[in-house]
């Protein structure tokens, strides 16, 4: 019995044992488990830290970013509004095109067409204001009835709006700058007769021949004498002598006869010359003056 006996402790002891290998083996290995899923819990939060931290970076700056492009954009669009202000476009690029390529675009065109218009008009009424106010060149040339130039004459210019202007002509000549319009041009020279003509001015210059002819004497006087005496030829130094013109309305002069003469100075023309004297009857005699000086002899008769 005993060798039985002593058998089973040993048995058990060895299983004993073996329980006790298979329990520290396996605690080695859940102690490894353990420690191998303790290291891997560490990297797993690690890495899941590390994943937060890298995904809430990248928000942070897909933010920044969103705000930067919003801010980028926003900045963006004021240049854009101010280029386009500038510009004077209104929306943005795709209108701007649109407005540019479209019926925008055709405004513009007609504005511009409409300003080339009003500026030919402003051209137009430019040069027509400019040929109202444009001057051209009279010139008068002054000559006899030879053809010589008259060097001392002077002519004057009328307008037909009561302006006058005058000069003496230059060797014949004188020149006058005026407008458009109507003129009477006018020469006068010693000796000679007035001479005028009508010119009209045109939008060109002009040239006038005016000739004059020599005076003939009619503006010239004459002398008159008259010669008083009695009927036996003698000079009646007390008489008075008359002379009017014939004209109706015609002047008339009176002198006192001065050793029984009186002279008048008188132009061409029809008179009618009186005589009369205390103690005699009057006298009367009808003469011409035509270019020359006359004599009457008027004989007073005793009462």
């Amino acid at each position: 019995m005993c060798p039985n006996v002593n058998q089973q402790p040993t048995r058990t002891r060895s299983a004993q044992r073996g329980v006790q290998v298979l329990l520290t083996v396996s605690g080695i290995l859940f102690l490894v488990a353990g420690l191998a899923l303790a290291a891997s819990g560490a990297s797993l939060g690690s890495a899941l830290g590390a994943v937060n931290d890298e995904w809430g970076d990248t928000e942070g700056s897909a933010d920044d970013i969103d705000s930067d492009d919003n801010g980028s954009e926003s900045d963006d669009e004021n240049g854009d509004e101010d280029e386009t202000g500038g510009d004077g476009d209104d929306g943005s690029d795709t209108d701007d095109g649109d407005s540019d390529s479209g019926d925008g675009g055709d405004g513009d065109d007609q504005d511009a067409d409409d300003d080339d218009e009003q500026d030919d008009d402003d051209d137009q009424n430019g040069d027509d204001d400019q040929d109202d106010d444009e001057t051209h060149t009279l010139t008068a040339i002054v000559e006899d009835e030879d053809g010589d130039e008259i060097d001392d004459a002077t002519v004057e210019v009328d307008g037909d709006i009561g302006s006058s202007e005058e000069q003496a002509a230059d060797d014949g000549e004188a020149e006058f700058e005026l407008e458009d319009g109507d003129y009477t041009v006018t020469a006068s020279a010693d000796g000679y007769e007035d001479a005028e003509t009508d010119v009209e001015i045109d939008g060109d210059d002009e040239t006038v021949t005016l000739e004059l002819e020599e005076d003939d004497g009619d503006d010239e006087t004459h002398t008159l004498t008259a010669i008083v005496e009695d009927e036996d030829g003698d000079s009646i130094d007390d008489a008075t002598v008359k002379l009017e013109e014939s004209d109706l309305f015609g002047s008339s002069e009176e002198q006192d006869a001065d050793d029984g003469e009186a002279e008048f100075d008188v132009e061409d023309g029809d008179y009618t010359v009186t005589a009369s004297a205390d103690g005699y009857e009057d006298d009367e005699v009808d003469i011409e003056i035509d270019g020359d000086d006359e004599t009457v002899t008027l004989v007073l008769e005793e009462d």
